[in-house]
């Protein structure tokens, strides 16, 4: 065995503070690469991406939201992401306004709305779509600075329950020339606007009929109600009544059979509310015009994830329409239970 040659001090305190440094530079270097490593964004970092937060605000609280919650509730599922729905119980700008002004501060990453008034929130809508991306589903805010518009082309919507409404006329057993009666929640929600649209330019070449000023109801089922049993009792000639939106169904249904009329008038109305596909099913209803309101709240989480992403958005998704007539009615009524389970 070699023996270890003998240093004097002061020959090896040269070599010692040399191993010294060494040592210390090599502590520093890790400790900086740990702090490094567990630094959000740095790179290489093994740190989970925040998830990002979205918001689906409905127009009012009608059954139909329950189906496009079931879309929101499908992304949340595909697309990695969290999403709160809120909903207007009583279809009111003030709690729109409200729901906007609370999701602003509350660090969500975006919003999909149905705004009621487009015209009098687009200032508001602007300011938060200065934070956030916005989307409109189901009714559009056009000259806000919203990113995209999911759901229907409400003008085609309206054309459709003309059509069907012409062919509920044609198949009637009663007087095929009368007045018409709308009803409908409000007329400054841009659905209703243009579905009101689409229904007159179909139903304004027929002669012989006439389209009354619209009923309006503010999103009240009482008061959606009884406007249909005004209109029952006050023109003898009515022969056709279309309901607008979705819990106007129901009001047509109900009223008209609670009504002593002898002849009573077609009815044509609009999405798949279950007491106004039980009116088909009973001949009561000639037909509904639906849309796909599972799609409305499927497509706008994925439009508010590819635009936080940085990835190109469709500025419109068109989602379709289906007019559900009674020799339709059963294969539709079985595909919509299947999308609520």
């Amino acid at each position: 065995m070699s023996a270890i040659p003998f240093l004097s001090s002061a020959a090896a305190a040269p070599r010692r503070r040399a191993l010294f440094a060494t040592l210390a530079l090599g502590l520093a270097l890790f400790g900086c690469k740990n702090k490094s490593e567990g630094a959000p964004g740095a790179t290489g970092s093994a740190a989970s991406p925040a998830v990002l937060h979205f918001a689906f605000v409905t127009n009012n609280s009608s059954d139909f939201w329950n189906i496009a919650e079931k879309g929101v509730r499908k992304a949340e599922q595909d697309f990695g992401i969290k999403a709160d729905v809120f909903r207007p119980l009583k279809g009111e700008v003030s709690d729109q306004q409200r729901f906007l002004e609370d999701i602003e501060v509350q660090n969500f990453d975006g919003v999909a709305i149905s705004p009621i008034d487009a015209a009098a929130m687009t200032p508001l809508l602007d300011k938060v779509a200065a934070r956030m991306p916005l989307v409109c589903a189901d009714s559009d805010a056009p000259n806000s600075k919203r990113v995209a518009y999911v759901g229907s082309n409400n003008v085609n919507a309206g054309h459709a329950a003309g059509k069907a409404a012409i062919e509920a006329l044609a198949a009637s057993a009663g007087a095929k020339t009368g007045k018409v009666a709308l009803f409908v929640g409000r007329m400054d929600m841009q659905n209703a606007i243009d579905r009101k649209q689409g229904i007159e330019e179909t139903l304004g070449k027929v002669p012989g009929l006439e389209i009354l000023p619209v009923f309006l109801d503010n999103a009240d089922r009482t008061k959606a109600k009884k406007n249909v049993e005004d209109a029952l009792a006050r023109y003898p000639d009515l022969v056709l009544m279309i309901g607008i939106w979705s819990y106007n169904g129901p009001a047509l249904a109900g009223a008209t059979r609670a009504s002593t009329r002898k002849q009573k008038p077609a009815i044509v109305v609009f999405d798949e509310e279950e007491e106004t596909l039980k009116a088909i099913q009973d001949g009561l209803i000639y037909a509904t015009v639906t849309q796909k309101p599972f799609e409305f709240g499927y497509q706008s989480m994925k439009l508010l994830k590819d635009a936080k992403d940085g990835k190109p958005v469709e500025k419109s998704v068109d989602t379709g329409l289906v007019t559900v007539t009674k020799p339709t009615l059963d294969q539709f009524w079985d595909q919509l239970r299947t999308l609520k389970k």
